[in-house]
């Protein structure tokens, strides 16, 4: 049969749908709530915290001159950490910015703006949650922000600088593996461990975690029984059955000694190469004793096109100030 196959035509156009597909949207919830405080005017940002003295269970004899005074500011510590600058730099050369036809970026140079605008915010989630230590700057080598890996430990970081009157307790750090985490031991321990540091009983606590351990939260709300050699699985669940719909996941952990919201992170323990998160690690958070010190919000700054194309300096300065990591918790096998 003579004529024209269309699997025989060379010259046909390629037809792309203006549609882009993201294929990695990942939430950042850490950046998203943490509080967002005053600017960091140097490098270095500096806090104090403080305790309180023990209970004095003596009473006084009547009659007697006072002869000894406290130091109630004996037990401050300096805390301190540095910013750390962020950068993406998106360029599009000049026939891609006016000459091509691009899916789902009818503006190349926007598009790549906008794209390198999120990107930043996952960079700065990812060292948030790091085991980074803190760095100087030495014309070498960069300033670092401490992770909060390095803040919720008993040692503390080495160049950020945390007093040991105000790190948390061993037993505020689970090292246990996390097919293995209880409920009573881990979950309610922590809790506990906050409460006999610090005294505070908190229904606001947030728990970062990682794929792997937020799975074996919900895990621990439901029993499998085998009823015999066989090995037949009955699976009890203490919800509603009701229109159909099986609902298997534990959002908030109540205990004796306060609660915690459970979100997902994708960005904890960023490591290796590829990068890829410690799933099974967490961090047991109060929200209120933690806040972002930005010197620069995520900001655009057009450079000169000197005849390549069109290039964008996105950048933000910011650092990572914990008041006090002595009320807080990790898990971490």
């Amino acid at each position: 049969m003579a004529g024209t196959l269309v699997k025989d035509v060379t010259t046909k156009k390629e037809d792309y749908s203006d549609l882009l597909a993201l294929v990695d949207a990942r939430a950042l919830p850490f950046t998203s709530a943490v509080n967002k405080s005053s600017a960091a005017t140097n490098p270095r940002f500096d806090w104090t915290a403080d305790t309180y003295a023990a209970p004095k269970l003596a009473g006084v004899i009547d009659g007697q001159d006072v002869t000894s005074f406290s130091d109630e500011f004996a037990n401050r510590g300096k805390l301190s950490n540095y910013v750390q600058i962020f950068e993406r730099t998106p360029m599009v050369s000049t026939l891609t910015q006016d000459a091509s036809d691009m899916p789902g970026a009818a503006n190349p140079i926007q598009a790549a703006t906008a794209k390198a605008l999120v990107e930043i915010k996952r960079d700065m989630e990812s060292v948030f949650l790091s085991s980074n230590d803190a760095q100087v700057d030495d014309g070498t080598v960069p300033y670092l922000t401490c992770g909060l890996d390095l803040w919720i430990s008993t040692a503390g970081p080495t160049v950020a600088t945390c007093p040991s009157n105000q790190r948390p307790g061993s037993s505020q750090v689970i090292t246990t593996a996390c097919a293995s985490l209880d409920e009573v031991t881990d979950m309610q321990g922590i809790l506990r461990a906050i409460f006999d540091a610090v005294g505070m009983v908190s229904e606001e606590y947030m728990l970062l975690a990682g794929s792997v351990l937020r799975a074996r939260i919900t895990e621990m709300t439901r029993t499998d029984t085998e009823s015999s050699a066989a090995a037949v699985r009955v699976r009890t669940f203490s919800g509603p059955m009701d229109n159909q719909t099986i609902t298997s996941t534990t959002t908030v952990f109540r205990g004796d000694f306060g609660s915690f919201t459970v979100t997902p992170s994708s960005w904890i323990g960023m490591s290796g190469s590829p990068l890829a998160p410690d799933t099974d690690r967490g961090y047991l958070l109060d929200m209120s004793k933690l806040r972002l010190r930005y010197n620069q919000r995520p900001t655009v700054t057009p450079l000169p096109n000197l005849g390549g194309g069109e290039r964008r300096l996105v950048r933000a300065i910011a650092g990572l100030q914990v008041d006090s990591p002595k009320g807080m918790g990790k898990f971490k096998p």
